[in-house]
């Protein structure tokens, strides 16, 4: 598959707004506001993209401390969202948008016009890995506060409210009585609870309440965790750095956030595409490399920029990573890039 560069842009902005359709006794049909946040991922050419990304820019911060009635009729999620696609003149094929406006839930449109809602849930849970090499860390007691979110084509019903986020909370309602303060190794098909396997059992289990489920993803934390789609699994794995770059122009420095996604079948005995511990072991050598120091002064880097970061994580860390198939680089002020060579599909949006 041949490398595609996407550039992501991140805008946040405050508004309030009612739902007059929402069903009697819902919260949303009084006033209320939110922060919203709005994320948009384009795979064009680069002046294109300064383009598409200044008029959504725009068309965000018109919405910032505003009243959304206003702006359209019963303003939920999906059409707030259409409407700052249209805003930004941004036809079917320009770009994949994501709007979350509450934390936990929001909407997506892919890049062919697609929608799809998610919520995510948190439930605190003990477990340990039973199978793990002899000293292995995880093989003790231990737990998290895992996070699942739960993805689902959008849509709207008749009377014109968004239902979605209300179908996904009935969905996961009795998985979070069984996982919720739970020793998830007690749970039939959780006998060796990895990131990978939880995401599977949550997937076998919301499917009959939600036989249109897209995907799954859990966060075992918030640096970590593993995507299902009922065929494929990806795992990702977070790593910060913090560096300068000089240019001719500017010297700047970033926290960057840089997620690397692997993929593969899961090993038949630990149960992981990969242990999150070795991929933090096996890319340490690039990590040290990029970690406060002056990145125009990092060999082979062409640019000291997401960009060209991305490019030189792709072309070392596959001699030490060779199931890594996409890496994302942020630069924490909202901008970035994700740089896939690999199977693509799953949650295109960080």
């Amino acid at each position: 598959m041949a490398d595609l560069l996407s550039h992501l842009q991140f805008l946040d902005f405050q508004a309030a707004r009612r739902l007059p359709r929402a069903p009697a006794g819902l919260p949303e049909g009084r006033p209320h506001g939110h922060g919203f946040r709005l994320a948009a991922r384009f795979a064009q050419a680069p002046l294109v993209n300064r383009l598409a990304a200044a008029r959504l820019a725009s068309a965000a911060a018109g919405l910032d401390y505003q009243s959304l009635d206003s702006f359209c009729v019963d303003p939920t999620d999906v059409r707030i969202l259409g409407m700052l696609a249209n805003q930004a003149e941004l036809s079917t094929g320009a770009a994949d948008l994501a709007l979350q406006s509450a934390p936990g839930r929001g909407v997506r449109r892919d890049a062919q016009g697609g929608l799809s809602a998610w919520c995510a849930y948190r439930f605190e849970s003990a477990h340990r890995l039973p199978n793990v090499p002899p000293g292995h860390k995880c093989g003790r007691l231990h737990g998290h506060g895992f996070r699942a979110e739960i993805h689902i084509p959008a849509g709207l019903d008749e009377p014109g409210w968004h239902v979605d986020y209300a179908r996904l909370d009935a969905a996961w309602a009795p998985l979070h009585a069984q996982l919720h303060h739970r020793h998830l190794n007690d749970l039939a098909g959780l006998e060796n609870p990895t990131s990978e396997w939880l995401a599977v059992w949550i997937w076998n289990a919301i499917r009959a309440a939600l036989p249109d489920c897209r995907w799954v993803t859990v966060y075992e934390t918030d640096s970590c965790g593993a995507h299902y789609d009922g065929q494929r699994h990806r795992i990702w794995k977070d790593f910060t750095i913090d560096s300068a770059a000089c240019t001719p122009e500017v010297t700047l420095g970033h926290t960057w956030t840089l997620r690397l996604h692997l993929s593969g079948e899961l090993h038949p005995v630990f149960g992981w595409a990969m242990d999150f511990a070795d991929v933090k072991r096996e890319f340490d050598p690039l990590f040290r490399s990029l970690d406060h120091q002056p990145l125009h002064a990092v060999e082979g880097l062409d640019t000291p920029d997401s960009a060209g970061l991305a490019r030189w994580i792709r072309r070392h860390a596959h001699l030490v990573l060779p199931s890594l198939g996409r890496v994302d680089v942020l630069d924490g002020c909202g901008a970035g890039v994700s740089l896939d060579w690999g199977q693509g599909g799953l949650a295109p949006l960080p």
